[in-house]
C-alpha cells in the first residue's frame, strides 16, 4: 500500500513538472521594432533576417510554434506587451519596470555592446570615466537605451538622432563628436552606406548588456513558454548552429563557460 501510494506520489509530481513545460504549439506574436535593428533583425525582400531572428525561429520549431512578426514603434510594442496584445519579443534588457510586464528566458541568447564611436582618426582618449569628457558633443537614438552609465549621466551634451544612418551623418558632419551606438549595429549601417572606414571605435565599451527572449504576463502560457526557450537556448550554445549564426552576421563568436552561459569575447 506504502509503495503503491508513493509510486502515484512520484508520478503526479511528474506531471507536475512535465505540464510546466508543455505548451501546446501555437502561433506566438513577435514585436518588432519599426526601425530595424541588423544584424539582429531587420527585412529583405518582405522577410525577416538576422541573428535573433534565426536564433528564435530555431527554438520556436523545435516546439512547433510559428512566429508572426508584427511590426510597431517601440514604445507601443512595451504597451502591447502589457497588455498581451503581443506575446513575445526577441531581443530585451532587463530593468526593474520592465519585469513587472514580461517573464524572461533565464539565460541571455546574446549580449549587446555599446561603444563611443568618433571619426577615425580622432584623438580622444577614454578611460571608462563619462565625465572627462563632458567637453564633446555626443550623439544617441532617441529612446534607445546604452547603459546606466551613459543614461544617467549628468552634464552630458546629448543630441538625438531618429536612427542610427541619422547618427552616422550627423557624426561625419560634425554636428556630434562621439556617437554611442551598438557596434554591430552601427558598423552594418556603415558597411551599407560606404563610411565604415571613416569610423572607430574607442576602448572600452560603455556597456555590455544579456539581452533575453521575454514574454507577456498578461498571456497564460508566458511561464511555460519562458521554460521552453530557457532549455532551448541552454541545448543550443553549445552546438555549433549558434556559433554559424552569428559569424553569419558578422558577430563575433561567444566563449561559453562551464554552465553554457555565452560570455563576451569582444
Amino acid at each position: 500500500m506504502v509503495s503503491t501510494k508513493l509510486f502515484a506520489l512520484l508520478l503526479s509530481c511528474n506531471l507536475l513538472v512535465t505540464s510546466s513545460l508543455i505548451v501546446q504549439a501555437k502561433e506566438l506574436k513577435v514585436g518588432i521594432g519599426n526601425i530595424y535593428y541588423p544584424p539582429y533583425y531587420f527585412e529583405q525582400d518582405g522577410v525577416m533576417h538576422g541573428a535573433v531572428i534565426e536564433m528564435a525561429q530555431h527554438i520556436a520549431t523545435n516546439f512547433g510554434h510559428t512566429l508572426v512578426f508584427e511590426q510597431y514603434p517601440w514604445s507601443r510594442i512595451q504597451l502591447y506587451l502589457r497588455q498581451g496584445t503581443i506575446d513575445m519579443v526577441i531581443l530585451y534588457f532587463k530593468t526593474p519596470a520592465r519585469q513587472a510586464d514580461v517573464i524572461y528566458t533565464d539565460i541571455p541568447h546574446i549580449y549587446d555592446s555599446s561603444y563611443l564611436v568618433s571619426k577615425r582618426g580622432a584623438a580622444i582618449d577614454f578611460d571608462g570615466d563619462l565625465s572627462k569628457l563632458k567637453h564633446y558633443k555626443f550623439g544617441n537614438v532617441r529612446a534607445s537605451s546604452h547603459g546606466a552609465t551613459y543614461d544617467n549621466a549628468k552634464g552630458l551634451n546629448k543630441q538625438l538622432a531618429v536612427d542610427e544612418a541619422q547618427l552616422l551623418r550627423m557624426l561625419l558632419r560634425a554636428r556630434i563628436d562621439l556617437a554611442v551606438a551598438n557596434k554591430a549595429v552601427i558598423s552594418m549601417h556603415a558597411q551599407h552606406s560606404g563610411t565604415f572606414d571613416k569610423i572607430g571605435f574607442i576602448n572600452p565599451p560603455i556597456d555590455v548588456a544579456p539581452a533575453f527572449f521575454a514574454f507577456s504576463k498578461a498571456q497564460p502560457s508566458a511561464k511555460q513558454l519562458a521554460n521552453q526557450f530557457s532549455i532551448e537556448i541552454k541545448k543550443l550554445l553549445t552546438t555549433p548552429k549558434y556559433q554559424q549564426i552569428l559569424i553569419k552576421y558578422n558577430l563575433k563568436p561567444i566563449a561559453l563557460n562551464n554552465t553554457a552561459t555565452p560570455s563576451v569575447s569582444d
